[in-house]
Parts: structure tokens; C-alpha cells; sequence
């Protein structure tokens, strides 16, 4: 398989010039390192394994490749002097000047420094170094040090995980000449992050025939909280759908689950739901979440995370055990667990939805999987029992009778 390497174009050597033009961008970076992916034309800024920054930069020409390997930021210069590498004469800093104004070098006689032709970023069109965009340059000349790790790769095959847990992937020309992209190479490349079946074979096969030069997304991990505790397992979103790690919701909640590799369902309590492995983590949909587990699940879109809450029903302050499920953004607690523990016997239409109150009149009831809930809003007045939310709590605590 191809491996990526990244390297740093430059000219030749510079010499220090005039003052600065102008003032560098800020960019906080802790302990930098550099990664440079021939292929991608990019140069990726680390803090430790934590991606803080990618720039388009330009590369070698085939003709003048820029050199793989594992390298250092060697010196660092301000408004440098250009030396043609054919001879003739140099050319100060200024305008006319392909070095830019700002120089670091990585090896001798290449480096990575501005332009004055930025219409060729995203290009192979150096001698060898890595050119940015002069306020790119100016940037990371602010972050990095003499000894700053740079390291040049070519890899065909960029897979990225973002710190706010977007995964993408990325295929990319092979601008060298140094072979083909198989779906086998793809295919090792996820299972070695750990994100196999993250997406299937139809979509990586297309990816190769489209070679779309530049990063397709996979999917975004999101924060999971359980009754307030962050999980170590991660939601994932793809194409808008919520996906919820099963196996880590059931155990956080003591639920009993059983999961049938041969049609891939998940069942619990005799619900059963569709599931799909991603990666080595089984995943069932946010609906079929609520639907095994219940309680209060709530996606909160600034966050970008879901938090789950198994909310406990008391009856005369007594835990209980009715499933509770939220519809219509109302609770909603099962009816016939709910009418033994009140030691009442109900009578519910499953055709018109609706069963008959202590005065005989009808109640609205939902179904769910069969199974006929009703929301609290409506306890009072099927079964003459006092509901008071105790939203700190996370429980429904129900007196009976009304009153007592």
C-alpha cells in the first residue's frame, strides 16, 4: 500500500532582510510538528496527535519531487534573499521575490516559505520546497522552532479525524507516479483506526473510480452522557441519521439486551430492533434507542451530543417499574404495568386508541411496538392518581389516590 510522506519546498538558501511587512497571524500551537502529504499538496499543524490546523501549500514539480522523511525545522528567516538555482542574479526581498518573506528551512536547500504567485498553491510547481500563501507562512512562522519535527509522506490515502469528531477520507492523485489505490488499501487503512464498516464496499469503490481530490466525510462522532455520566463510547452521526452503541446504553442502564448476529437485531423486553455493526461497536438508530431503553433521549444540537436518562416512576414513593417513553415531547408511562401497581383493571380500545376512565370516559393512548402508554398529562384522569415531574430528580412520582 502507499504511504504518505510529506515534504517542504524550497528554492535555496535565503539571508535575512529588511523589516517585516507585515504582522503574523496568531496561532496558539503547544509542542508543533508538521506534516507535509505530497499527494493532498497540504501541510498539517499537530498539537501532540490533536490536528489544529491544515493548509494548501504547492509541491516539487515531477521533474524537481520535494524529498520524503523525517526532518527538522533547521533555521528560520525573515524577508529573504532568492538565489536562482541555474545562477543569475539573487533577488531581494520584496515583490518579485518566490521565496515571499518569511523562510524555514528543513533541509539544506529546501524549505517552506511564501509566494509571490499564490495562484499556484494547490499545485506541483516548486523546485522541491513547500510554498504557502504568504499569510499562511507568516502564521506558521510564528509557531514553529528551530527543531519543530517536519515530517514529508506520500500517501495517496488521507483518512483525518477532526477534534470535533468529524472522520473524512481522502483519495488523492498520485502525482509521482508511485502506482494505483486498491480497495484492499482503503480498506486497511480504516481498520487500522479502528473505523472498518464504518462505511461499506459501494461507497469506497466509488470513491476510487472519483478520486475526488479531497476529503469525503465518513461520519462525526459525538458525545454520549448516561444519568449525567460522560461515556467512553461516542455517538455517530451519518447523513443525519443519530447512531447509539448499544451494548454501552445497556450496560450503563442495567438493561438486558440480546443481539442475534444471524438477522442483526437487537431484542430487549420484547422489542426488537435493526442493528448494524460500524466498526467493532454494534449501533442501533436514536428512534430504536428510545424504543429498547426508553427514558428521556435527548439530542442537543449546540453540543453536538446526546445525553440519555432512565427516569424512575414512584407510586406513593416507591419505585415502580412501567416503562416510561417521551411522545410527543410529553412523558408517557406503559399502561398496563402502571394499572397493576394501582391495582386497577383497565379497558383500552387498541382500534379507536383510547381506554376508559374512573368516570367511564374515554382517554387518548399511544402504542408503541403494541404496547399502549399513556402520557402523564392524562394519568390523573384515567386513574385518579396525583403526577408531580421531579425534573432535578429525573422521576415521575405519582400518589394515589389524588389527594391521599
Amino acid at each position: 500500500m502507499l504511504k504518505k510522506t510529506v515534504f517542504f519546498l524550497a528554492l535555496l538558501l535565503p539571508v535575512l532582510a529588511a523589516p517585516v511587512l507585515a504582522g503574523p497571524k496568531v496561532l496558539t500551537v503547544t509542542n508543533p510538528r508538521l506534516v507535509i502529504n505530497l499527494p493532498s499538496r497540504t501541510l498539517d499543524v499537530y498539537s501532540g496527535n490533536s490536528l489544529v490546523k491544515e493548509y494548501p501549500v504547492a509541491v516539487g514539480k515531477p521533474s524537481s519531487p520535494t524529498p520524503l522523511g523525517d526532518f527538522s525545522i533547521l533555521s528560520k528567516e525573515v524577508n529573504p534573499w532568492w538565489y536562482p538555482p541555474w545562477g543569475g542574479n539573487s533577488i531581494p526581498s520584496g515583490p518579485d521575490n518566490p521565496l515571499g518573506y518569511r523562510w524555514m528551512s528543513f533541509l539544506p536547500l529546501y524549505g517552506i516559505h511564501g509566494t509571490n504567485a499564490p495562484w499556484e498553491i494547490g499545485m506541483t510547481a516548486s523546485h522541491g520546497c513547500v510554498r504557502m500563501k504568504e499569510e499562511d507562512a507568516e502564521e506558521l512562522f510564528a509557531v514553529v522552532n528551530c527543531g519543530t519535527p517536519v515530517k514529508v509522506t506520500y500517501d495517496r490515502i488521507k483518512l483525518c479525524k477532526e477534534e470535533n469528531g468529524t472522520v473524512s477520507l481522502g483519495i488523492y492523485p498520485d502525482i509521482y507516479g508511485r502506482g494505483d489505490i486498491s480497495l484492499a488499501d482503503l480498506k486497511e487503512v480504516l481498520a487500522e483506526s479502528g473505523y472498518n464498516n464504518l462505511v461499506d464496499d459501494k461507497f469506497l469503490l466509488n470513491l476510487i473510480k472519483t478520486q475526488p481530490d479531497k476529503q469525503t466525510v465518513l461520519g462525526q462522532f459525538a458525545g454520549l452522557k448516561i444519568n449525567g455520566k460522560l461515556q467512553t463510547e461516542r455517538v455517530l452521526v451519518q447523513n443525519g441519521i443519530i447512531y447509539v452503541p448499544v451494548w454501552t446504553v445497556a450496560g450503563a442502564l442495567s438493561t438486558s439486551i440480546q443481539w442475534d448476529q444471524s438477522t442483526s437485531r437487537v431484542c430487549s423486553k420484547g422489542r426488537v430492533v435493526p442493528a448494524m455493526i460500524k466498526g467493532d461497536i454494534i449501533y442501533v438508530t436514536l428512534a430504536d434507542s428510545k424504543l429498547l431503553f426508553g427514558g428521556e433521549q435527548i439530542w442537543q444540537e449546540e453540543d453536538h451530543a446526546l445525553s440519555i436518562y432512565r427516569l424512575a416512576v414512584f407510586l406513593n414513593g416507591k419505585v415502580i417499574e412501567p416503562d416510561v417513553q417521551v411522545i410527543d415531547g410529553i412523558l408517557a408511562v406503559q399502561v398496563l404495568p402502571l394499572a397493576n401497581a394501582l391495582e386497577q383493571n383497565v379497558v383500552w380500545n387498541q382500534g379507536e386508541r383510547f381506554l376508559r376512565g374512573t368516570e367511564g370516559n374515554k382517554i387518548p393512548i399511544d402504542l408503541l411496538n403494541g404496547e399502549p402508554y399513556i402520557k402523564i398529562t392524562r394519568i390523573n384522569e384515567a386513574f385518579n392518581t396525583f403526577v408531580y415531574w421531579n425534573e432535578p430528580m429525573r422521576r415521575i412520582e405519582l400518589t394515589y389516590p389524588a389527594g391521599a
